[in-house]
């Protein structure tokens, strides 16, 4: 018997629910109403947020902390170009989601007409995949397609444009199927082997961890890897938390945004190092490899960046998890050299005492200091919580907040996009309510998403952000102080962030002193139900006087 027509529409959302999209994040709008009424009925929770850009900022968001894409839902012209950063912050982070764009009607596709765009023309640029549909029965492959290449390494934003009249007309079309990817297995065996000989004959070998090594399967086989070797590791910010506390002693830092970390400095003085899904755009090689002749041995199931900087003497080419499991049975029992140890040890001593020197550290008239201010939220969270940074913010986060769980601390510094640690953290309420969430920004971060705080209040979300002010566009004065010796247009007009955040359903809070912040902190964290639920918004000025230094602390030069 034929199966019946239903709505193209209907087999889109049918298909997202196939594939496990938990939520679909969107604003309201004719070119898309098809699918907003299917979604009503069933399929992936409809999550209305108040712009398109932090709709699908929160769609990345759910693929980066579970691996399954979130999807957006935006409507044509200015509701598609709205997404635009978003989708390329997924892409370039590598973050899987899906965005569905409506558009004009097919007749009036080619025509000057309202909202009329070249959708794919604009987007492919800043997407993996990117097509238009033009006949409903090709509506559920098409998002199946874009699904399946979100989440095929490097991962990323796929989109896929539906007009209107297609959306919603009937189709005979089924919904496809889920398949798995199939592993690529383990790197050759003869890769394997020879990787293993290099780091048996290295005088100090470093294991430099990224972003696919923080993927879940992954970093299980590099912490048993870890184990095994004892080798020292250091993660990149989008490997944050793949050291658990169990080995914390082989944990050397994380790279910094500036070469100027206890963890660089292992890096360097590496003379084999073992990049473990390791992507460029996470901290460029010409930062970091000041001698591209040392021995690299890349780990990833992708090719390696191969530049002047990145040259590896050997690619161990397949599933990662898989290949690092394969190294750990040929490395296990030959622990690394006295000289290793001692070397991991020196850097762990450097990394107590940059915290020491931050808790420490005392505030002045203009604010408090914002490493001793980090080192408070770090002292403060529980291990399992999820704290999310942003640019500026995440200099200090990535030298003082250590997490122990991957995907817990989220740094951006990718694309760098400012506003987006509320709504990533708004997603990690929503995906595990009840754990501790906090976020933290500026207050130029804050008001480009602040209108969010109504879509937290209205969803019940518990969550703390935290605003790092100065009233400046720190990140930038003092990179303009060092080039210029003088800052310009960085001082926006001051706000009531307190009284703004609390218009928009949120408990607004200013503090002044630490003793206040860490009360307030405190409180915002209590479990859902037993103090203030619902979003804390925690004002708390700062002096970033002595930011520019962080450049300087352990450059060449320096004695190591």
């Amino acid at each position: 018997m034929p199966i019946p027509p239903v709505g193209a529409a209907q087999r889109l959302v049918e298909t997202l629910s196939q594939y496990g999209v938990p939520y679909v994040f969107g604003v309201p709008g004719a070119a898309i109403d098809a699918v907003q009424d299917a979604l009503a009925f069933a399929g992936p929770e409809l999550v209305m947020c108040r712009h398109e850009h932090h709709a699908a900022v929160m769609a990345g968001a759910v693929g980066l902390l579970t691996g399954t894409p979130g999807a957006v839902l935006a409507t044509s012209g200015a509701g598609t170009t709205n997404l635009m950063t978003a989708l390329l912050t997924a892409t370039t982070e590598q973050h899987p989601m899906i965005a569905v764009c409506g558009a004009v009607t097919c007749r009036d596709r080619s025509r000057r007409n309202r909202r009329s765009m070249d959708a794919v023309a604009a987007l492919r640029p800043v997407t993996t995949y990117t097509c238009e549909v033009h006949d409903p029965d090709d509506v559920p492959e098409a998002i199946a397609r874009a699904l399946r290449a979100a989440v095929t390494p490097p991962r990323g934003a796929a989109v896929v444009v539906i007009p209107a009249d297609v959306a919603g007309a009937p189709t005979a079309a089924t919904v496809v199927q889920p398949h798995r990817h199939p592993s690529h297995g383990p790197a050759p065996a003869e890769c394997v082997h020879r990787a293993a000989q290099l780091i048996r004959a290295a005088r100090n070998p470093v294991l430099l961890v990224g972003l696919r090594g923080a993927d879940a399967e992954a970093c299980t086989a590099v912490r048993e890897l870890i184990r095994v070797t004892g080798l020292p590791v250091v993660e990149t910010f989008q490997a944050a938390g793949i050291v658990p506390r169990a080995l914390e002693e082989q944990y050397a830092g994380r790279v910094g945004l500036f070469r100027d970390q206890p963890g660089d400095v292992m890096v360097t003085q590496a003379d084999v190092l073992i990049t473990v899904g390791y992507d460029p755009v996470e901290y460029d090689p010409g930062l970091w490899n000041t001698d591209p002749a040392r021995t690299i041995v890349h780990v990833d199931a992708v090719p390696a960046e191969v530049g002047s900087h990145y040259q590896p003497a050997l690619e161990l080419r397949g599933d990662v998890a898989a290949t690092v499991g394969e190294l750990s049975g040929t490395l296990s029992g030959r622990p690394v050299s006295d000289r290793t140890r001692d070397a991991l040890a020196g850097r762990r001593a450097a990394l107590a005492r940059i915290d020491a020197e931050a808790a420490a550290a005392p505030g002045t008239a203009a604010g408090l200091n914002p490493a001793a201010l980090i080192q408070t939220i770090a002292d403060n969270v529980e291990d399992d919580a999820t704290v999310v940074s942003e640019t500026g913010s995440h200099l200090h986060m990535a030298r003082h907040l250590r997490g122990h769980q991957p995907r817990r601390l989220l740094l951006s510094n990718g694309l760098e996009t400012p506003g987006v640690a509320l709504s990533r953290a708004m997603t990690a309420a929503l995906l595990e309510p009840g754990r501790q969430v906090v976020s933290v920004s500026g207050e130029g971060g804050f008001l480009s998403s602040a209108a969010e705080i109504e879509t937290a209040t209205r969803l019940g979300l518990h969550a703390t952000h935290v605003i790092m002010r100065d009233n400046a566009y720190d990140m930038v004065a003092f990179q303009e102080h060092r080039k210029y010796g003088r800052a310009s247009g960085v001082r926006p007009g001051a706000y009531d962030i307190a009284l703004y955040a609390r218009a928009l359903g949120a408990r607004g809070i200013r503090t002044e002193t630490m003793d206040a912040f860490e009360t307030e902190l405190r409180r915002s964290l209590d479990p859902v139900g037993l103090c203030d639920p619902g979003i804390t918004v925690i004002d708390v000025p700062v002096d970033y006087a002595h930011t520019a230094e962080l450049f300087a602390q352990l450059h060449d030069g320096i004695p190591r």
